[in-house]
């Protein structure tokens, strides 16, 4: 493995670039991608599974539950394996790139920071990232942490499920937010319903539920009830139900008058720095 930091320009600035790594257990190669290396022409993002129905058709659940997989033993690495502990934040589906075998790695490290052995957050008074995927205490208070890549994790887990984006409509009577919507199925036991119709009459329909309840355990809004990732990757391989029920997401927007979570207006155009959700 190769780590570089560099510093230079106005500021501190930090590059992470993380070699290709071999990593064992779901055999995986390369799940780790390092930044600038994928040509663009080679490569797809692990978009094509969220929100876009005509490329969600491309991969079925046995697909989209080895991208999940992948994505979590690349995270897995980063936080828990590496020598020095590797915070991303901004993982979303257009940082994650497909090669031809449907084998994800995770690119994109230009937001990326490095954590001491006895460090477990930072603070900044920049926040940067992408809308939809930021973790609420890093997007209205400036802390991250490895739980906030959780955070970020967790949302796209539930796009490639659902096979929409997180903040794209999908109901005329409802918001359109997606962590809303899941929510609000799991409460009810409905939940089948948000899964891309495309997979519905799949015989590991299961495996997709099962992530489903991950995902959710993921986006809590308190980050110490967040798993990690090497939690979240024997979950995920193991043939049993998480025995944790989630409790009610961060960013969950319910109707006017009974929400309880918490708000757009919550995070001020002044205090944090935004890279909206690209439009599909």
């Amino acid at each position: 493995m190769r780590e570089q930091l560099e510093h230079g320009g106005v500021g501190r600035r930090e590059r992470l670039a993380v070699g290709e790594q071999q990593l064992h257990g779901g055999g995986i190669a390369g799940v780790v991608e390092e930044s600038g290396e994928v040509d663009a022409e080679d490569g797809s993002g692990a978009d094509r599974s969220a929100g876009d129905p005509d490329k969600s058709n491309e991969l079925d659940l046995d697909k989209r539950f080895m991208v999940i997989n992948g994505i979590a033993q690349g995270l897995q690495y980063l936080h828990e394996e590496s020598q020095l502990k590797i915070v991303h934040r901004d993982l979303k589906a257009s940082n994650v790139l497909l090669d031809s075998d449907f084998h994800p790695k995770i690119s994109d490290f230009g937001l990326a920071r490095l954590f001491g052995s006895d460090q477990s957050q930072y603070v900044t008074n920049r926040v940067v990232g992408t809308y939809g995927y930021m973790a609420p205490e890093y997007a209205m208070r400036g802390h991250y942490s490895t739980k906030s890549d959780v955070f970020s994790f967790g949302v796209l887990m539930l796009e490639i499920v659902a096979g929409r984006r997180n903040g794209g409509s999908y109901d005329s009577e409802e918001h359109d937010h997606l962590l809303s919507l899941v929510w609000g199925h799991w409460t009810k036991g409905t939940v089948l319903e948000i899964m891309d119709s495309s997979l519905s009459d799949h015989p590991s329909v299961d495996q997709m539920l099962k992530c489903i309840h991950i995902g959710l355990l993921c986006v809590q809004h308190n980050p110490a009830d967040r798993p990690m990732m090497s939690a979240v990757n024997t979950m995920l391989n193991s043939s049993s139900v998480p025995r944790q029920a989630p409790s009610r997401p961060a960013f969950c927007f319910q109707k006017s008058g009974t929400s309880q979570c918490t708000s757009r207006s919550d995070v001020s155009a002044n205090e944090v720095t935004i890279t909206e959700v690209e439009a599909r």
